[in-house]
């Protein structure tokens, strides 16, 4: 064959490749996700990137199975497919779409999958010879282990990268403590930062929480700190990268005395509970202030991934929509939206606010109010169930669309129920469960008993996916 014809055929295949990489559809080049806040955040997106701009895509052609509601928009050569509700935890999520090219208009299917984490949770196990927070995996039962000791921990709140804790010496003082995550040299971290960042000691510290996407802390302090400060009930907000305190205090300036308080999610702002059991609004910028928002009761907590706030008034349980402090909107008494409740609901004690369900504890004998330790009646204290309080007997029940069943019973009736948290994504229950012997810790703040367990069950289904040492899961904070 001659030089000349080889590359007359070299040139015809050259055409042909040409031709056909400029008809054939686009093709998948990359897939963008942040997996871990799929399962504790609302709203999140996954980018679908291709070898080429496509034409804009119909939400009609994208499906996504399990199903689940989302939202669907292009541009250029990416697609992007926003959740409009949390994932569940350690599952493959698959979206399919028909795309075309936007020069070509050849069109094809694609598929994508993502596997969302089975993340860390925790719980924390008291004994006299010291106390231990465990990390959990709810898929992976072998993989609890030990991340933090001490001798005495009051409490605890994961902070994202870290850990804070409120520690109890030997004289009785509490310290709040901040320490960094560390590594051994391999993947596992742990909290034993040799120096952790000491940030104020003073009789009584407690109702720690932090804001994990802020990664701002908050504490309750009473007594005279370590500077000679004088705290009555007092709500401390601090940023641990800049070492500021800001004291939340009232109209006048002056300290405002808390009973009982939330951040709202994704924000450094609060809500909180004065003694009399009314509740504040509270936000740092553009500048301090707090705020009326013309309602009592006691507080349940967030409806996971929202800023509604569940409510335990005196009428019955109610959600508080506070998302206008995150857009500074809020300047007038909150709206509230009662939570409606099946007939027999004086025989149940509210525990929290799911997206479409509410978690309630029920009397073992219907007509009958729950034995309650400690002399605390979850009826009359909404929050009761929260704070370490013991229920004999009766079950965790969910109310949704009309509908009641039980997701979980003590195998024996003599086992108490503690506290009732749901998971970030509403997914689970961390079930508190307290054998017949188990006596009371004498923490001064977050009371726990002896031989706690934790049971993750499941909502939907009430299945018990795992039981683990320990109680004050950090799905309480």
């Amino acid at each position: 064959m001659s030089r000349i014809a080889v590359f007359a055929i070299l040139g015809l295949l050259a055409a042909g490749l040409a031709v056909a990489n400029l008809v054939q559809p686009p093709r998948l080049a990359g897939v963008d996700a942040n997996a871990a806040l799929l399962v504790s955040r609302t709203d999140q997106r996954v980018q679908l990137h291709f070898s080429q701009p496509i034409a804009d895509v119909d939400a009609a052609a994208v499906s996504v199975r399990p199903e689940t509601p989302i939202d669907v928009s292009s541009d250029g050569s990416s697609l992007t497919v926003r959740f409009l509700e949390m994932l569940d935890t350690g599952a493959e999520y698959r979206i399919e779409a028909r795309v075309s090219g936007a020069a070509t208009g050849s069109s094809d299917v694609v598929s994508a999958s993502v596997r969302t984490p089975d993340p860390a949770t925790y719980t924390l196990s008291r004994s006299p010879d010291g106390d231990r927070l465990l990390e959990h995996r709810l898929q992976n039962p072998a993989a609890t282990r030990e991340v933090f000791a001490a001798p005495r921990i009051e409490e605890y709140a994961i902070t994202g990268d870290g850990l804070a804790t409120v520690l109890r010496d030997e004289t009785g003082r509490a310290a709040l403590d901040v320490h960094a995550s560390t590594t051994d040299g391999g993947t596992a971290a742990t909290f034993a930062d040799p120096d952790p960042f000491r940030v104020m000691t003073a009789p009584h510290l407690g109702q720690l929480r932090s804001e994990t996407r802020s990664g701002v802390i908050g504490v309750v302090a009473s007594g005279a700190g370590d500077d000679g400060t004088e705290y009555d009930r007092t709500l401390l907000v601090i940023d641990p990268t800049t070492a500021i305190v800001s004291i939340v205090t009232g109209a006048d300036g002056s300290p405002v005395p808390v009973r009982d308080w939330r951040f709202v999610p994704g924000t450094t702002s609060l809500v909180l509970q004065s003694p009399d059991g009314r509740l504040f609004g509270w936000e740092s910028v553009p500048e301090p202030r707090v705020f009326d928002l013309g309602l009592s009761g006691d507080l349940l907590g967030f409806i996971p991934g929202t800023t509604a706030l569940a409510v335990a008034e005196a009428a019955g349980p109610s959600l508080v929509d506070l998302a206008g402090i995150v857009t500074g909107t809020l300047d007038a008494a909150a709206e509230r939206t009662p939570l409606v409740q099946p007939a027999g609901a004086d025989d149940r004690a509210v525990l929290a606010a799911a997206p479409d369900a509410v978690l309630a504890r029920a009397a073992s004998t219907p007509g009958e109010p729950p034995a309650v330790a400690d002399g605390i009646d979850p009826r009359s204290a909404g929050s009761a169930l929260g704070d370490g309080s013991l229920v004999a007997g009766g079950s965790v029940l969910v109310e949704r669309d009309g509908e009641t069943r039980s997701v979980f019973a003590p195998a024996a009736a003599s086992t108490r129920i503690g506290r009732v948290c749901l998971s970030p994504n509403a997914e689970f229950a961390a079930v508190e469960t307290v054998s017949d012997g188990g006596a009371a810790d004498g923490a001064a703040s977050a009371p726990g008993y002896a031989q706690t367990t934790t049971n993750y069950v499941r909502l939907d289904s009430g299945e018990t996916v795992r039981s683990a040492i320990g109680g004050l899961s950090d799905w309480c904070g």
